[in-house]
């Protein structure tokens, strides 16, 4: 649990909170409208009911423009060549300039250093996916609440902190006015209140 201003949020809403976030930079043509309707409005009224109506308003707001979210608007702005692409360490590394420093540029010892906390609890990417990408980061974050021994949640406090929090603004900067910066301003809140939780 943490907390916000005297107020506690379950793990398990928490868990769900992250969960939604990563199902929601889907394509909405793949979603079922019915059930993800019902999971963002039950989110919202859990998140309202327990004090935590900042967080539930950025889903509302993604919620509002949701479904007017077209294929070539979620290809160009997430998938082809986007302007804000959806990992994270796009946001505080530069991209190798050459074939040769793939291997051992910034971005990529972080990716290892990502990919490495998965492995610790036993998570591999599938896809052929990246470790940083966002979806995947925001899964992950759910995930990992099962853990409660004492070096899984410091792995877990480490990762939020120098993996996942810094990179969080330049990407809602990023994003600007498309629908996703709820979702990720939704995230950055989470975070945030899970750190104040871990100081208290």
């Amino acid at each position: 649990m943490f907390t916000n201003n005297m107020l506690i949020m379950d793990e398990e809403l928490l868990a769900d909170a992250y969960l939604l976030s990563s199902v929601l930079f889907v394509n909405p043509e793949m979603m079922e409208k019915e059930s993800t309707d019902e999971r963002i409005q039950n989110l919202c009224h859990d998140l309202r009911d327990t004090g935590f109506g900042k967080i539930a308003s950025e889903f509302e707001k993604f919620h509002e423009k949701l479904w007017d979210i077209s294929e070539e608007e979620h290809l160009f702005a997430l998938e082809m060549t986007p302007s804000a692409p959806p990992y994270l360490g796009h946001y505080g590394f530069d991209a190798p300039k050459s074939c040769g420093e793939i291997g051992v540029s910034e971005r990529n010892m972080y990716m290892i250093e990502v990919a490495a906390v998965y492995k610790h609890y036993g998570i591999q990417m599938e896809h052929g996916e990246m470790p940083d990408y966002f979806p995947a980061i925001c899964e992950f974050m759910a995930i990992s609440l099962i853990e409660k021994d004492d070096e899984a949640r410091n792995l877990r406090k480490g990762f939020l902190s120098s993996l996942v929090k810094p990179f969080l603004p330049k990407f809602i900067e990023g994003l600007g006015t498309k629908p996703w910066v709820h979702i990720v301003s939704a995230v950055d809140m989470l975070v945030m209140n899970e750190q104040q939780m871990e100081e208290d």
